[in-house]
C-alpha cells in the first residue's frame, strides 16, 4: 500500500538524521542537516519535530538540534539485554582452564562475525581476537557456524557483500570450496578452521541456540595446534560441543522440544 511505503521511507530518514547528529558530535542546525542529508529544509524540519515528541531529538535554545535522553534510555536498555556475556562467561573460563586454550564468544553482525567476549590461554598467548574485532565469515569456525545455521541461499547473499579474501594459501576462496566445510558443519555440529585465517593457528566452534532453536552465537577456542586432527585438537574439540551445549541450556533451549 502506498501509505505503508512512505512510512518506511520516513523511518529510513529518521535513522539517517539521528546518524547525522551522532557523527557530527555536536549540536547542528536545521539548514546543516538539511545540507548534509540533502533534503529540503521542511522534509528535516517534519522529522524532527516527530522525534522531538519522544524526546529522540532535543532542540537548544539557538535552535540546534542535538541527539535527545530517549535514545540513552534505549540504549541503556539494549546493554541490559546484552546478558550473554554475563551468562556464557564461567563457561569460556571452565573451556579456557580445561583446554588450556584461548576461547571467544562470537555473534553474527551482516557479514561478520564480531568478538564480544574472550579469555585469554594460561600460556598468554595473545592469539584470540580482543573484545569488538571483526572477522570474516568464510575462513574463521565462527563465521562457519554462522553460516552453516543458514539456507543456502541467504548463506550465499551473505557472502556476495563482498569478495572472499585469501588471507593464507589455505583460505576457500569459492562458493564450491566453502560449501563443503558449511555441509560438514551441519552434518557435525561444529565448525574448523585449521590455518585458513591466520597461518599456524586452528580453531574450533560450536552454535549456541536460543530457547527457539536459533543460532545466536558461537563459541569457540583457538590456538597454536599442530594440526586439525590431533587428539589434543579432538579433546578441544569434544569440550567446545559441550561448553555450546551448556550455554545453549542455561539460554533456555531444549533439544528436541
Amino acid at each position: 500500500m502506498p501509505g505503508e511505503s512512505k512510512l518506511v521511507l520516513s523511518v529510513v530518514k529518521a535513522f539517517r538524521l539521528l546518524g547525522i547528529l551522532s557523527e557530527a558530535k555536536a549540536p547542528l542546525s536545521l539548514a546543516e542537516l538539511s545540507e548534509r542529508s540533502g533534503w529540503p529544509k521542511s522534509t528535516v524540519y517534519g522529522l524532527l519535530s516527530s522525534m522531538r515528541e519522544s524526546s529522540a531529538v532535543e532542540q537548544q535554545p539557538d535552535g540546534r538540534y542535538f541527539l535527545g535522553v530517549r535514545l540513552f534510555e534505549y540504549g541503556c536498555a539494549v546493554s541490559a539485554g546484552w546478558s550473554i556475556s554475563e551468562l556464557a562467561r564461567p563457561f569460556l573460563q571452565h573451556l579456557a582452564s580445561k583446554t588450556g586454550e584461548s576461547v571467544f564468544l562470537s555473534v553474527l553482525n551482516r557479514n561478520e562475525a564480531i568478538t564480544i567476549d574472550q579469555v585469554q590461554s594460561r600460556a598468554g598467548l595473545r592469539v584470540v581476537s580482543e573484545v569488538g574485532t571483526r572477522l570474516p565469515l568464510h575462513c574463521t569456525s565462527q563465521g562457519k557456524v554462522f553460516l552453516a545455521a543458514m539456507p543456502e541461499s541467504e548463506a550465499m547473499r551473505i557472502l556476495k557483500l563482498q569478495p572472499l579474501s585469501a588471507y593464507t594459501p589455505h583460505t576457500p576462496v569459492t562458493w564450491k570450496d566453502l560449501a563443503k566445510d558449511l555441509e560438514a558443519a551441519r552434518r557435525q555440529g561444529y565448525a574448523v578452521e585449521d590455518g585458513e585465517y591466520k597461518i599456524g593457528l586452528g580453531s574450533v566452534s560450536a552454535p549456541i541456540r536460543d530457547a527457539s532453536g536459533q543460532v545466536k552465537y558461537a563459541v569457540g577456542i583457538i590456538g597454536m595446534f599442530y594440526k586439525a586432527q590431533s587428539r589434543e585438537f579432538r579433546d578441544a574439540l569434544l569440550l567446545t560441543q559441550t561448553t555450546a551445549g551448556q550455554i545453549s541450556s542455561a539460554m533456555g533451549y531444549r533439544q528436541g522440544k
